[in-house]
């Protein structure tokens, strides 16, 4: 994407004032462009999340085998995850490695502006630091699903330096997540976690050591557990008309299909799928095996009717 684009400046800031309600001048977008001008899409991953099921399905993954490494649970903010390096050039991608879109910078655009210095400080240590930082833009004026209700932000959720994802507890960066840190179950505290899943997208396990179980969703020395509220309905209704045995890959590809359709509701259902395959290649296989009866589920399910026609309305 070539910034010095008339036409991409210009959806850009039209982006920035529609959207963000941000008023950018053209030095802002000078020194921006001086930045970004030249980034590269070259951080392809792959790596593993797993969606749990219900409330109840944490509890399973926050036990007291669990509690023998580090655990933290983190709010799952409602945006965009952009994973960025910095060394003599800037590397962005999506969370899986495929390429940014318009949007996308338009976003760090708009974060650049408004947390100027913050923003800076983050790209200099990032560089100097040689890390592999994973940020999330969020906020009323940009919420797929319309869930979060404070102005635009940016959180820096994962830090990965060499081959470990540094601690919860060890990220000092500017907009470091906010986190829990478990090391009893008496730690966990109900209300907050509770207040994340009213105004959030839901909550993130994390679990953090060097022989850690559960050895195909490893993503270095880290486990991710994903909770989001919605798809407890899509589970229900799936366990009802028992569709599919591999019922946690059913509801992550609606997990992704229901994020990308609230991003971007003029996009047909193939459009979104090949979407998810793009950025989730852990999905692709079960995607391919089983299109028919996912199809049908999209077009056909009370639970999915339900959220699209919430995210409709807002």
């Amino acid at each position: 994407m070539n910034l010095l684009d008339e036409n991409i400046r210009r959806d850009i800031f039209l982006f920035c004032r529609q959207r963000l309600y941000l008023n950018p001048s053209e030095e802002d977008y000078k020194e921006f462009v001086s930045l970004f001008k030249d980034y590269k899409e070259d951080l392809r991953r792959s790596e593993y999340e797993y969606n749990v099921e219900n409330v109840s399905s944490l509890n399973e993954v926050i036990n007291e085998d669990m509690l023998k490494y580090r655990v933290f649970i983190e709010p799952k903010h409602d945006g965009t995850q952009i994973v960025m390096k910095v060394n003599d050039k800037i590397h962005l991608s999506h969370k899986s490695g495929s390429g940014i879109n318009k949007q996308d910078i338009a976003l760090l655009f708009g974060v650049f502006i408004k947390f100027h210095e913050d923003f800076l400080e983050l790209l200099s240590r990032a560089k100097k630091e040689g890390v592999i930082i994973k940020m999330e833009i969020f906020g009323k004026e940009y919420s797929p699903f319309k869930i979060e209700k404070e102005p635009l932000n940016f959180s820096i959720f994962d830090v990965l330096k060499g081959d470990h994802y540094l601690l919860p507890t060890e990220l000092s960066y500017p907009h470091s997540v906010e986190f829990i840190e478990i090391k009893s179950l008496k730690d966990i505290d109900s209300m907050k976690v509770l207040s994340w899943l009213k105004s959030k997208e839901g909550v993130v396990v994390k679990i953090y050591g060097d022989s850690l179980p559960y050895r195909k969703a490893k993503n270095f020395n880290m486990l991710v557990f994903k909770y989001k509220p919605f798809i407890a309905q899509l589970v229900d209704e799936m366990k009802g008309k028992k569709i599919i045995k591999d019922q946690g890959k059913f509801s992550a590809v609606f997990s992704e299909l229901i994020t990308e359709y609230a991003k971007d509701r003029t996009k047909s259902f193939e459009e979104i799928l090949v979407k998810v395959k793009e950025d989730h290649e852990e999905l692709k296989d079960f995607i391919d095996k089983n299109h028919e009866i996912i199809k049908d589920f999209w077009f056909n399910s009370k639970a999915v009717r339900s959220v699209l026609q919430l995210i409709e309305m807002k």
